[in-house]
């Protein structure tokens, strides 16, 4: 318990002037609450010797204005915490998710996206209410136990003390079932994250399910993974099911007990009715107190596995941290870009992605990089805008390792087009300029370049139509158009093209060249294509088979030197010229 206290302290600073308020607040109304019972047993014993009416309206004028100003105090107490509890959950959320925007690749190479919704939902939420309601009923439980006591003790010390004797009974419990709680709740939240991560799979692959027929296999893949959480759950209901029972039931053997030895001092004269209706009165107080302590436990244990979960990825950190002594060259209006005997292995992969890789792109110059699928093109990409490491050797940027840059004043200066767009679920406009601040004139002129002008007439409100998730209604072939518009519109100093004409047809593909040719002179541009169409302008060509460079050259010596660049060539033309027949 102690290590959860310190996991959540720094999450209340900010907030720790309003949390003392909701303490005071909480002993204010537990204050005011324990009044009402030691009214009423000078009202009943005073009805015992002799009373007027007028004493009787006194009286039950009291306990009305007690209770009132105990309400308006259980109030205050629950809007300060409560309010304090969401502040934090909020916040809470912001850093995991800005962490998460922070980590590299490759954790989310080994990472469950369905998993990091729950922990960065489900999990948070169990945390907020150990520090909204676990806070509230802990404290109220301690002040309203400690207020009760005091006053039980000063109407009768024997039957304060039968009331403790469950004490140590009640603390046992607690511990025992506290430990399976947690270990419950742990294996619950896993299979709750194994679950979402199955359905978030199925429905981001749900034309691939239908395509293939897999509805009746991810239906038992499904049907399974639901069991397992059912049984998961199922142990949880169990342990916390036997809790409230066994503390109720201790509760009722000390109500009973109390009822037997009280009525017992009544008929003996040595405790008055109006005692012992306070003192039954303040047990009756303790009864949520006490069944609220099994409610308490089952939530700070779940709180505590959700912590735990949450603090896995917040300890994880990116194996991609800026240097400490950073080397960010002078900006220029363009960049060199060079490879030094490059090898790279992607993680739980044991085949080399890249091997050996040495090219230099001098500034202001453009590169092709022709090979066909899984020969490592992107790879080198990933490697330039450093979103992995090279195994071996190094990556250059203006004559600095990529290693050696800031990440983020390294990614600013390269405009990246990857052949699978992402786009956000707002307007075509909003996915170009994404978060900049570009004029109209800029936004048409990277509209022009693309080539995504021909299709405006298509879309329903022009550049401010929506596209839905992740661009479903635009073609493929208008999502990599927005993306080239979105790259260009950053006027960065290098440009980096990785198959981004893939999806569109060899017209349209020919009239964004031509512009893409005129935007890029005097850049320094790579070009990553399977198509030889694209690249037959670039100052040099590098041809990767399996990882490595088999050819390099301009695109006429390649032609003469009847390699396999060559033979790509004339096999594309050939269809090409089969297509125009």
């Amino acid at each position: 318990m102690i290590d959860l206290i310190k996991k959540l302290a720094p999450y209340y600073k900010p907030y720790r002037t309003t949390v003392l308020l909701g303490l005071l607040f909480v002993i204010l109304a537990n204050a005011f609450k324990v009044l009402s019972p030691w009214v009423l047993r000078y009202s009943i014993n005073e009805i015992e010797s002799d009373i007027s009416a007028v004493q009787l309206w006194q009286f039950a004028g009291m306990i009305v204005a007690v209770a009132s100003v105990a309400g308006f105090f259980t109030y205050l107490m629950r809007k300060k915490v409560i309010t304090v509890s969401r502040e934090i959950e909020y916040d809470m959320r912001q850093k995991l998710l800005n962490h998460l925007l922070y980590l590299d690749p490759a954790f989310y190479d080994r990472s469950r996206i369905g998993d990091l919704m729950t922990r960065s939902t489900m999990d948070i939420e169990q945390v907020r209410m150990i520090l909204g309601p676990g806070l509230m009923y802990t404290t109220n439980t301690i002040f309203g136990f400690l207020f009760a006591m005091i006053l039980m003790f000063a109407i009768s010390v024997p039957l304060t003390l039968i009331v403790i004797t469950i004490g140590p009974i009640v603390a046992g419990i607690v511990f025992v079932i506290g430990r399976l709680l947690h270990k419950a709740s742990r294996e619950s939240q896993d299979s709750l994250s194994s679950l979402s991560a199955l359905v978030q799979e199925n429905l981001a692959g749900i034309r691939i399910v239908k395509a293939f027929r897999q509805h009746d296999e991810q239906e038992r893949r499904f049907a399974d993974q639901s069991q397992d959480l059912l049984d998961k759950k199922m142990k949880l209901v169990l342990f916390q099911g036997a809790f409230m029972p066994v503390i109720i039931l201790l509760f009722g053997v000390a109500v009973a007990a109390i009822m037997l030895v009280g009525g017992w001092y009544i008929i003996q004269g040595t405790l008055r009715v109006g005692d012992y209706v306070a003192f039954t009165g303040y047990l009756m107080m303790l009864t949520w107190p006490m069944v609220s302590i099994g409610w308490v436990v089952s939530l700070v244990q779940r709180g505590r596995a959700s912590m735990d979960r949450i603090n896995e990825l917040l300890d994880t950190q990116t194996e991609l941290a800026d240097p400490k002594n950073l080397e960010t060259p002078e900006s220029r209006t363009n960049a060199s870009i060079s490879f030094n005997d490059v090898s790279f292995t992607y993680p739980k992969s044991e085949t080399p992605a890249l091997r050996n890789i040495k090219f230099e792109l001098e500034a202001g110059k453009l590169l092709g990089i022709v090979g066909r699928v899984g020969s490592g093109k992107s790879t080198i990409t990933a490697l330039i805008s450093r979103l992995y490491d090279a195994t071996d050797g190094s990556v250059m940027v203006n004559d600095v390792d990529v290693r050696k840059w800031s990440k983020n004043d390294l990614r600013k200066r390269i405009a990246i087009v990857p052949q699978d767009p992402l786009l956000f679920s707002t307007s075509i406009r909003d996915n170009i300029t994404i978060g900049g601040d570009f004029s109209d004139d800029e936004v048409n002129r990277a509209v022009e370049i693309s080539r995504l002008v021909q299709d405006l007439d298509s879309f329903p409100n022009g550049l401010d139509t929506e596209v839905g998730e992740r661009g479903i209604t635009l073609s493929g072939g208008q999502k990599q158009r927005v993306a080239i518009a979105r790259a260009v519109i950053r006027d960065s100093e290098m440009l980096i093209f990785d198959d981004a004409l893939s999806a569109v047809d060899a017209q349209t593909e020919e009239m964004i060249l031509s512009n893409l040719n005129k935007y890029i002179e005097g850049r320094t541009a790579i070009i990553i294509t399977h198509r030889t169409t694209s690249v037959h302008n670039a100052d040099e060509i590098i041809v990767l088979a399996d990882g490595m460079i088999v050819e390099r050259g301009r695109h006429v010596d390649l032609i003469k030197a009847k390699g396999s660049y060559a033979d790509l060539f004339r096999r594309q033309k050939m269809s090409n010229e089969l297509d125009d027949a």
